[in-house]
C-alpha cells in the first residue's frame, strides 16, 4: 500500500501489511467503509496523531496532557445512571470548568463566542462522545454516548449560555437551542 502526496517523492510511503490487515482492509473497501486503503491509512494516522499515540505507554493512553481511560459504554453508564439528574449536571459543570481551566489550548480563546463552539464540538466527537454538527447557534447531536443531562451542563458551562433540547426521531437526534 503506498499513501501520496504528488508534490515530492519524499514523501511517498510504501507499508507491508499482514495477511489480517490485507484481509481487513479488503473487507472495509468490500462494504463500503472505505474508499480504499490509503484512505483508511491517512485516517488512522490522523487520528494516531489526534490522540498524541506516540505519547502511549504500556497500560497509560494520553490525549494532549490528559490520560485517557477506554472505558465500555455500557460501564460508564451504569456509573453515570447512579446519579440524580442535577448531581449529574453539577458534575458535568464542574468537569466543564476543570477542562477549561486546565487543558485550554489557548486560554484567551471565548467559548461564549459561536464561532469558537465547533473547537469543543470536534474535540468530543474525537474523543467518542458523539456528533455534533452546528446549524447557526443550535447544535445537532446525534450517537450521543453520554446522558443528554451530562452533555447540557458540559456545554453550559463552556459556552455561558443555557440550552433548550428537542429529542426527535426517537431519541436518535438531538437538538440543542440556546434560550
Amino acid at each position: 500500500m503506498s499513501a501520496r502526496k504528488r508534490s515530492t517523492e519524499d514523501d511517498e510511503l510504501t507499508v507491508e501489511l499482514d495477511d489480517d490487515l490485507r484481509r481487513y482492509l479488503s473487507f472495509l473497501e468490500r462494504i463500503k467503509r472505505i474508499k480504499n486503503k490509503e484512505e483508511a491509512a491517512l485516517a488512522a494516522l490522523r487520528i494516531y496523531k489526534k490522540l498524541n499515540m506516540h505519547d502511549w505507554l504500556p497500560y497509560v493512553y494520553r490525549s494532549g496532557t490528559e490520560r485517557l481511560l477506554i472505558v465500555d459504554h455500557g460501564t460508564l453508564n451504569d456509573i453515570l445512571s447512579t446519579m440524580s439528574e442535577s448531581r449529574l449536571y453539577d458534575v458535568a459543570r464542574a468537569t466543564a470548568l476543570k477542562r477549561k481551566v486546565l487543558r485550554s489550548a489557548d486560554p484567551n480563546l471565548d467559548f461564549t463566542s459561536v464561532d469558537n463552539w465547533s473547537i469543543i464540538l470536534s474535540e468530543l466527537e474525537n474523543l467518542g462522545w458523539g456528533r455534533f454538527t452546528r446549524d447557526g447557534k443550535e447544535i445537532v447531536v446525534e450517537f450521543l454516548g453520554v446522558p443528554l443531562t451530562f452533555l447540557r451542563g458540559y456545554l453550559e458551562s463552556l459556552f455561558r449560555v443555557e440550552f433548550q433540547t428537542h429529542v426527535v426521531k426517537g431519541g436518535e437526534l438531538i437538538i440543542l437551542s440556546p434560550i
